[in-house]
């Protein structure tokens, strides 16, 4: 099957543009027409797949890592957040609206954080739908974030952001004729199929999901367009020091730590420092560490035999598709999950950010470097990773909702 107009609709984060890159090129390669509603700040690497872009101006930061996500996130927080989500999610609906309208898409695609236009348009032109997800998700009986929710506090009642969330809602359903659909409705619509980029090996209570559920696992792809880094000629074994595309509070101390730990090993340490720290942050360096705002990490993960990373779930199936352990230190509650997750399987080292210091990130890394079990695990996720060929079975649990149009 070919031939079929496929749209994508995404969040404004590396994490969630990513995963969908390689289906993407995929879609492409077999023929499709596939057009990305995605954030002006990914328009070029989205292009670069084949895909004709609908650029959006984002009202959310275009580089989250200089926004320092706090160690302790409160109901109001969330509050707040849900609000400019919302108001992110729905940013691009006018443009979207005009440029498909008198073009109507085979099947709409959208991420699980940024739904709202592309869900709305589905149900305002009665069409097939594809939801894609980057990290847990949750069945009928299995939620893994049940125990996460029960410690947080819940928002005030009265919290102005939670009455216009609500707000912005129910007057965008109205104002595109859904008016008997409820918020509740919109929100909690279950799906007919949600591709899901994480391995079905390291998702909880897998086997209480259905079909609806196609679990494809990291699609990684070839990033060239964001650059290749070259491993030095010297032999040493490469580490990865990286906390991902967000911010976080105490980002500088984290790094002094990794230095400490590891700068005297006969290793090559790269670290990737993000927008709230610099190198002159962490004073001299010797020759074997080297430090940038940003660095291509699957280019370096190429040629890593350990990763310490902040159990981001994009940054922890990155690391365990190259068979890299990774040596996970959560910064969020969803992060904890994942560290827990990796913990639980054998698959690396975690360790609580109150526990961090150079003695024990040492001993984590040097653990890892030797631990022929844990390795040998790895190895064979990452062999069933490559197996299943994500970007293609995702390719085709798209095309075959495409084909329901």
């Amino acid at each position: 099957m070919s031939g079929r107009h496929i749209a994508f609709f995404n969040y404004a984060a590396h994490g969630h543009v990513n995963p969908t890159l390689p289906v993407v090129a995929e879609l492409v390669r077999r023929g499709n027409r596939v057009t990305y509603v995605v954030a002006d700040q990914f328009a070029d690497v989205v292009a670069a797949t084949g895909a004709e872009v609908i650029p959006y101006e984002s009202v959310v930061p275009k580089s989250w890592n200089t926004v320092a996500i706090p160690a302790k996130i409160t109901g109001n927080d969330m509050a707040e957040a849900a609000e400019k989500h919302l108001t992110e999610a729905f940013a691009p609906l006018a443009e979207a609206e005009k440029r498909l309208g008198d073009d109507r898409p085979d099947v709409m695609v959208y991420d699980g954080f940024g739904y709202a236009t592309g869900r709305l348009l589905a149900r305002k032109w009665q069409l097939p739908t594809v939801m894609t997800a980057t990290t847990f998700v949750v069945s009928e009986t299995c939620n893994p974030y049940a125990e996460l929710a029960a410690t947080m506090s819940a928002p005030d009642p009265g919290h102005p952001a939670l009455a216009r969330t609500q707000e912005l809602l129910r007057g965008t359903l109205d104002a595109h004729g859904l008016g008997d659909l409820s918020n509740e409705e919109f929100t909690g619509a279950a799906e007919e199929r949600t591709v899901v980029f994480v391995a079905p090996e390291f998702q909880p209570g897998t086997e209480t999901f259905d079909e609806r559920h196609v679990f494809v696992g990291p699609c990684i792809g070839d990033r060239a367009l964001q650059g290749t880094w070259q491993r030095p000629g010297d032999g040493r074994p490469v580490v990865l020091v990286a906390l991902g595309s967000f911010g976080y509070e105490n980002q500088a101390a984290f790094y002094r730590d990794a230095l400490a730990a590891l700068a005297d090993l006969p290793w090559h340490v790269v670290m990737s420092l993000g927008g709230l720290v610099t190198p002159d942050d962490l004073g001299p360096l010797p020759p074997n560490v080297e430090a940038a705002p940003w660095v291509p990490q699957l280019s370096v993960l190429k040629h890593a035999s350990a990763f310490v990373s902040h159990a981001g779930m994009g940054s922890t199936m990155e690391a365990l598709s190259f068979g890299v352990p990774p040596v996970v230190v959560p910064r969020t509650g969803e992060q904890d999950l994942v560290a827990a997750r990796v913990a639980e399987l054998g698959l690396g080292r975690s360790i609580a950010p109150d526990a961090l210091d150079a003695q024990v990130l040492r001993g984590a890394v040097l653990d890892l470097s030797e631990n022929q079990e844990v390795r040998g695990r790895v190895r064979e996720l990452s062999a069933s990773i490559a197996a299943r060929r994500g970007p293609e079975l995702a390719a085709d649990t798209i095309e075959s909702r495409a084909a329901a149009s």
